[in-house]
Order: C-alpha cells, then sequence, then structure tokens
C-alpha cells in the first residue's frame, strides 16, 4: 500500500483518511494512532505549501516514505502477513479492552518513530551524508511537538481521569506523552546516523534489531507492572465515549475550534 500508492502528500492524507473512516464506522481503536496521524500530515502539508521547507520536494519524500511503512505494516497486519514486531505489539493491544487511548497513541508512536522515522530517514539521504536531512528529521519532530499539546487536551475530553497518570514517566513539566516524544526524537535520529552509514545487508540486520527493542518498549508501555496497571485499569474505566468520537477529535486537535465531544453514557 504505502510504496505503490502514497507518493505524496494528498495520497498520504487520502489512505489515512480512508483508514479512519473505516475505522470509525467499525468502532476499531486501530483508528486511534491514524486519527492522530492524520492530523500531523495535514500540517506538514500545510507548512510545505506556505514555503516553509528549505527543500520541498524532499521533505514530501520523507514524510510520504515514513508515512509508508506505517500504511504497509497496517496493511500486512490486516492481511495476516508478516509486519515489523513493534508494530504487531501496537496493532494487537487494539485487540484488547484494557489498553486506554494515551496507551495506544504511545504504542504508535513507539514503533513509527523509534522504528520507522529513523529508517526513513536514512533512506531519503539515499547515500549522501545524514546531515543534509536533519532539517526535514527536525521539521517533523517540530510539527510533532507543537501538536502534544492539543492531543493532550484532546484526550483530556474523553479520558476524565487521564491526569492520574499524565506525568508518569515525564520530568518537571513534561507530560508522559511529551517526555516520552522527547526520548523517541534522540533514539529515532541515533538509529538515522547509524543506518546510514551501513551496507544493505548490514542496515537490515540494524533495522532488526531496532524493531526488536521497540517492540520491547512497547510491551513494557501496554503492560507497565502492577501498580501502574492498576491505576490504568481506574482511568480505562472513566473513558466513556465512543471510539468514532475519540477518532474524531484526534483528527480535529490541531483545529483551534473543535468542539468537545460528550461522552457517551
Amino acid at each position: 500500500m504505502g510504496d505503490a500508492l502514497a507518493t505524496t502528500y494528498d495520497d498520504t492524507i487520502d489512505a489515512l483518511e480512508a483508514i479512519v473512516a473505516r475505522c470509525s464506522a467499525d468502532r476499531d481503536r486501530i483508528g486511534y494512532f491514524a486519527a492522530m496521524y492524520l492530523a500531523v500530515t495535514r500540517t506538514v502539508r500545510q507548512r510545505a505549501a506556505e514555503g516553509r521547507f528549505a527543500d520541498e520536494a524532499r521533505m514530501e519524500r520523507f514524510v510520504t516514505g515514513f508515512a509508508a511503512r506505517y500504511l504497509d505494516a497496517l496493511e500486512a497486519w490486516q492481511l495476516g502477513a508478516p509486519c515489523t514486531e513493534s508494530w504487531q505489539v501496537a496493532f494487537g493491544a487494539t485487540r484488547r479492552w484494557r489498553p486506554i487511548v494515551l496507551q495506544h497513541l504511545l504504542l504508535g508512536m513507539n514503533a513509527h518513530i523509534n522504528l520507522d522515522l529513523g529508517v526513513a530517514a536514512a533512506e531519503v539521504a539515499d547515500g549522501a551524508a545524514i546531515d543534509a536531512v536533519r532539517a526535514d528529521f527536525d521539521a517533523v519532530n517540530d510539527v510533532l511537538r507543537d501538536l502534544v499539546d492539543g492531543a493532550q487536551g484532546a484526550l483530556g475530553q474523553v479520558s476524565p481521569w487521564l491526569g492520574l497518570v499524565d506525568r508518569i514517566g515525564g520530568s518537571g513539566d513534561e507530560t508522559l506523552i511529551r517526555f516520552s516524544l522527547v526520548a523517541a526524537r534522540r533514539q529515532a535520529w541515533s538509529v538515522a546516523t547509524r543506518l546510514s552509514a551501513q551496507s544493505a545487508n548490514e542496515r537490515q540486520a540494524a533495522t532488526d534489531a531496532v524493531d526488536a527493542s521497540a517492540a520491547r518498549i512497547g510491551r513494557a508501555v501496554e503492560h507497565p507492572g502492577v501498580l501502574a496497571s492498576t491505576l490504568l485499569l481506574v482511568v480505562r474505566a472513566r473513558e466513556r465515549a465512543d471510539p468514532a468520537e475519540v477518532m474524531r477529535l484526534l483528527v480535529d486537535f490541531g483545529r483551534p475550534e473543535s468542539p468537545p465531544v460528550p461522552s457517551t453514557p
């Protein structure tokens, strides 16, 4: 799916919109991450239209190549074909009731940033010095950072007790999702620099090792221990919104006048 169809911003957005529409109709929580990712990709496209990237053609290749890894993993998962282990962890969690919305988003971020972002950056460099794509890498991460607060606000509407766990794992004024994003960004650039210096065979082995590490992180996100899991269960019990409403909020969180979503009884 990703390599064959999503080669432009519009292609990628169309593919994400189709996933969100299908998941909303089916009340499938696999659409939570897709909804957030759709908001991010729309913002990147808008910034490109405003001329905010130094090399707009390379930026589009980077963003669509990055998205293709998610789209391909999701298609493989849905067809029962092999996909990366870290995405298996994220997708598998959507079949279980217990994870809260924030966990689903963190699991998607873990696979897509800790693994996919570094691989995509190394690939778009295409043998050139990896520093040449650092501006693109930082621009993608800047969009993610800028939209974190909006995502947090959206989650607060559907997960009223999220504040109980919001700062677990954070430091200072950082929330959990912001802290996770910063850590993942560092990891992704480390992966990109390592892969860019390797041959094709070495790169595959290194990618597999990064995937295994990301999968371990994902399992820890879903099952963080007895005390944290008990707290998360309490939070989950208060999440009343229908999955389709959660997705609508996540798609719209970058828009300043998104209306609140009422909880369903």
